[in-house]
């Protein structure tokens, strides 16, 4: 997991996710990494919380304070990149994972369909079917995946821009995109 642990991240079920995991998978360890020099969340006592589960299991890692080169090192060495976002609209973690031909699993929801293989979306808040499908991905084959993540990225930056220029305050769904720039 490589993000700020903020509301939209979703922090409560990450940590039930990742608990459930490791208590299947005694040869696994997660690590949510940042290249910030701490983790930040604008939820109260959401980083002591990971902080404080970290010191009791030994096969939590929180990795912060790293450089672009290490921060990279970490995602390309990784099997699997989580993500249990509420929203994304560019999803720089989906880019770096694929760059890196790192598994990466979200939920089924929102704008995740748009950049995401089906075969490695989980249902959302659904910590039984996160848990089962990051148990059951390093079985499944990602050399067909072929991602052009320059058009990934160009359609994110295009919305981010869409938003910004137009003043857009309410709630987009990047589904919807063909609608609003037709106009």
């Amino acid at each position: 997991f490589a993000s700020r642990l903020d509301k939209e991240k979703n922090p409560y079920f990450l940590i039930e996710v990742i608990k459930q995991f490791l208590n299947q998978h005694h040869d696994w360890e997660w690590v949510i990494t940042t290249s910030g020099a701490s983790f930040r969340s604008n939820l109260p006592d959401v980083v002591e919380m990971f902080e404080s589960y970290a010191q009791e299991q030994p096969r939590f890692k929180m990795l912060n304070n790293l450089s672009k080169e290490e921060y990279y090192t970490e995602i390309a060495q990784s099997k699997i990149m989580f993500n249990s976002s509420l929203q994304d609209y560019v999803s720089w973690t989906s880019i770096e994972a694929h760059t890196f031909d790192t598994k990466f699993i979200c939920p089924n929801f929102r704008s995740f369909p748009d950049f995401c293989d089906s075969r490695f979306m989980y249902k959302p808040f659904d910590v039984n079917q996160a848990s089962s499908l990051l148990s059951n991905s390093a079985r499944i084959n990602t050399q067909s995946i072929n991602r052009d993540l320059s058009n990934i990225s160009d359609l994110g930056r295009n919305l981010e821009a869409h938003i910004i220029v137009n003043g857009v305050d309410g709630e987009l769904n990047i589904w919807h995109e063909y609608e609003y720039c037709k106009n």
